[in-house]
């Protein structure tokens, strides 16, 4: 039988580890669509009939895009809050558009029924059933939000729920839709005046 030194197996141990930290830092983890990355084009299915057609349904417009499940606890709590955040900023340059990842329409469809009871839910309910765009878009988890500028370049990235994030989702969110309505103000007063 073979002995191996206590103070050898420690070294070894730690040389194995050190060589794990050292491939895991070479080798960065894809964690799919930064700030800086552009959205892919995509049409989806709404709850209530018809499709979305991004980016051309929200030409001109900030886009919050969240992907939900109807298995995650954290998306039960969220949903009810975008709402409030898609009520807020109606009628100005924004979209909400809560994307459902459930493979089976059921699930999902059952999982709304249940909270329309409890709450109202007027914003954009996109399935996502094939999971096209939730792959393109690769979270590294559910939930998962994307704040999309007009131009359809992602400004933040935020994944999962956690107390304070609908305060951060608003505040961000003002910020980007303050900009382009500022942006466009100029637009729209040339086009008063009759310039190009």
């Amino acid at each position: 039988m073979v002995r191996i030194h206590p103070v050898f197996l420690r070294f070894a141990c730690l040389g194995w580890g050190l060589l794990l930290v050292s491939l895991l830092r070479v080798s960065p983890v894809n964690a799919g669509l930064a700030a800086g990355d552009r959205l892919e084009g995509f049409s989806l299915e709404e709850s209530g009939g018809g499709e979305f057609h991004y980016p051309a349904d929200a030409a001109g417009k900030v886009v919050f895009l969240n992907f939900w499940a109807s298995w995650c606890p954290e998306c039960k709590a969220e949903l009810p809050e975008l709402e409030k955040i898609w009520e807020k900023y109606k009628g100005r340059p924004f979209v909400l558009l809560a994307v459902n990842v459930d493979r089976k329409r059921k699930a999902a469809d059952k999982f709304l029924n249940k909270m329309k009871k409890k709450v109202k839910l007027d914003m954009i309910i996109l399935y996502d059933n094939d999971q096209k765009v939730i792959n393109a878009a690769q979270p590294v988890g559910i939930p998962a939000s994307y704040l999309i500028g007009p131009t359809g370049t992602v400004e933040k990235v935020y994944f999962s729920f956690k107390e304070g994030y609908i305060e951060m989702y608003e505040r961000d969110i003002e910020a980007l839709v303050e900009r382009t309505e500022g942006e466009a103000a100029p637009a729209r007063a040339g086009q008063v005046k009759g310039t190009p």
